[in-house]
């Protein structure tokens, strides 16, 4: 399975939502990792297995998008922003690299 990588960059007015997200999409449009970034510099790093063994609405959690990632952001994916109201948001690929470093950097350690 590949995966492909995502920056996405999202003005908006709400102090309390993401500025930044960086999306890790496999092939068939599922998100089992993603970074939110939030204007004063937190990180919060999320996957499918933090999900893992807890009850939710769904028997198991396989993406950390609803439906297809690549249906969602059709309209994005050739770098226009999208605006509505106060909101603008772009889309942008980005290397694997940038996505892992991201990760690392920001990602608790398992072993605390």
């Amino acid at each position: 399975m590949s995966f492909s990588y995502y920056r996405c960059d999202w003005i908006h007015p709400e102090n309390d939502e993401p500025v930044m997200i960086y999306y890790e999409v496999d092939d068939a449009g599922v998100v089992p990792r993603l970074i939110d970034v939030f204007a004063d510099g937190r990180r919060q790093c999320m996957s499918v297995t933090d999900f893992s063994g807890q009850k939710y609405k769904t028997a198991s959690i396989t993406s950390l998008v609803e439906g297809s990632f690549y249906d969602g952001v059709a309209g994005l994916l050739d770098g226009t922003f999208f605006e509505e109201g106060q909101d603008r948001i772009s889309l942008t690929a980005i290397g694997a690299e940038i996505f892992e470093l991201e990760w690392q950097s920001h990602r608790p350690s398992s072993s605390h």
